[in-house]
């Protein structure tokens, strides 16, 4: 534990490696390493990786300072830097008022009135999929869930918010977002210590993700100038900088559409990834679920107002969200000195909110390994502090697309569960901790679909554009 130095309140934590301090325990198992820091030393903790001072921060109160009340000290800092390298000046890189005013742009696509407006995509896009699911089902074949999720969430946002299929291009388009996880993030390798001028394999992944991301933009941009069509492009479009009075530059539309397509589809589908494999691991959920899509649902297909009628399905997603919150690290850098949890904060030093560490904090989640939706029922809620739970962040900068995702995943698991039941097959643990982008499974995750019975015509009618006939799934419930 770090020493106490006189005349300040400075927070325990490791004392590390000289030189290197924690930097060796981050990069072997980053998520193992931030949950035994909560574990060994508490709720604000101090460490160094490298040449950088880090405070994990898990209390609410001083999570709520960072995030809501002293917003304005936080700002991107250093370790946001790798996230540019791919996405350039977007809604996820900037600060200050280029980023208020891109914000206002985007806005009105993600408002609660407007969030409906995906439902005739995402249901189609979903009954697709799951069309495929029986083709697979009944040949034996298993479903690579982590992939199926990725495409079907890039489908869905590319028909609702810019009016575009995607089509053909939803193989490539996903290959080269693994290639985005794959470079955010340096790994202390020695090619990437090499001068800048040398050509390394990152270099050339980086390229190779522009000239296909150029590529999308190009299509979307296109596209709209013969349709019109398509409302976040729309808003794009017409966006003027509020100091010029000049419209967004290429580079301000493309640097917000990679940010909206990398950001947007990676954290709905690994939601989804995690919600179906827990159900599928818990068969009393199962049943639970069962029965409240039967009853809310009746077979049919899901509407916006009938999905905020599944209270269940959305305690199941919100737990979800708990054990494995997609974006699972807040990174910020303090502008000014500060105090949180009572212990001093120097300025420039980075603070870390870890989503995944204060979701599994036993001082407010007991059992917190145990995967259990009752504990977002509205009377479990209000005995918690609010930032004990902090899915898509907090404040200001709370993720726009919060809304749109919750409609997104509740509808996808209802509609997942109407026709099939999912089994894991067997393989490698379902391990997660690296630090990328996101809480992906760091292996892949292989599933078979096992239909329930449903009406013969169903897939016809949905070939021939009829709405869906109503199953008999409350009888196999």
């Amino acid at each position: 534990m770090t020493t106490v130095r006189t005349g300040r309140r400075v927070a325990p934590g490791p004392k590390g490696a000289p030189l290197l301090g924690s930097l060796g325990s981050w990069k072997r198992n980053t998520a193992d390493f931030l949950l035994g820091l909560q574990r060994d030393y508490g709720e604000i903790v101090r460490m160094r990786l490298g040449p950088m001072t880090v405070y994990q921060v898990t209390e609410p109160d001083a999570v709520r300072r960072v995030l809501v009340q002293n917003h304005g000290n936080y700002v991107r800092g250093p370790l946001y830097e790798q996230f540019g390298v791919v996405m350039g000046k977007g809604l996820l890189t900037t600060d200050g008022e280029f980023w208020r005013a891109h914000r206002r742009t985007v806005q009105p696509v993600f408002l609660r009135n407007a969030v409906p407006d995906i439902m005739p995509n995402l249901v189609e896009a979903t009954g697709r999929m799951l069309d495929e699911w029986e083709r697979k089902a009944a040949a034996n074949e298993p479903v690579d869930l982590m992939t199926d999720m990725l495409k079907l969430t890039l489908v869905t946002l590319s028909g609702s918010l810019f009016a575009h299929d995607i089509g053909p291009f939803t193989e490539e388009l996903k290959d080269t977002v693994d290639d985005v996880v794959t470079v955010m993030f340096r790994r202390g390798v020695p090619s990437e210590m090499v001068p800048s001028w040398l050509p390394t394999e990152r270099k050339r992944k980086i390229a190779q993700i522009h000239r296909v991301f150029d590529r999308l933009v190009a299509e979307l941009r296109e596209g709209y100038a013969k349709t019109g069509e398509g409302p976040l492009m729309d808003l794009m479009e017409r966006a003027t900088d509020p100091d010029t009075g000049k419209p967004w530059t290429h580079q301000q539309i493309k640097d917000e559409i990679l940010t909206i397509y990398l950001a947007g589809h990676e954290t709905t589908a690994v939601a989804l990834c995690w919600t179906l494999l827990s159900i599928a691991e818990h068969p009393h959920v199962q049943e639970e679920l069962d029965a409240e899509i039967a009853a809310v649902l009746g077979g049919g297909t899901p509407t916006a107002e009938a999905a905020e009628s599944l209270t269940y399905t959305k305690m199941v997603v919100d737990e979800s969200l708990r054990m494995h919150p997609p974006i699972w690290i807040f990174p910020r850098a303090a502008v000014d000195a500060d105090v949180l949890g009572g212990y001093d904060i120097e300025a420039g030093a980075s603070v870390l909110l870890s989503p995944l560490v204060s979701h599994h904090n036993p001082r407010w989640w007991d059992n917190p390994m145990a995967f259990d939706p009752q504990r977002f029922t509205p009377e479990a809620v209000k005995e918690r502090p609010r930032l004990a739970y902090m899915p898509f962040g907090a404040g200001p900068r709370q993720c726009v697309g919060n809304l749109m995702a919750l409609l997104e995943l509740r509808v996808i698991v209802s509609m997942i569960n109407q026709r099939f039941r999912l089994s894991r097959i067997p393989g490698a643990s379902l391990g997660y901790g690296s630090p990328v982008i996101s809480l992906r499974p760091l292996h892949d995750v292989r599933v078979t679909p096992h239909p329930r019975p449903r009406a013969a015509s169903a897939v016809q009618d949905r070939a021939a554009g009829a709405p869906p006939a109503a199953c008999p799934f409350g009888g196999d419930a």
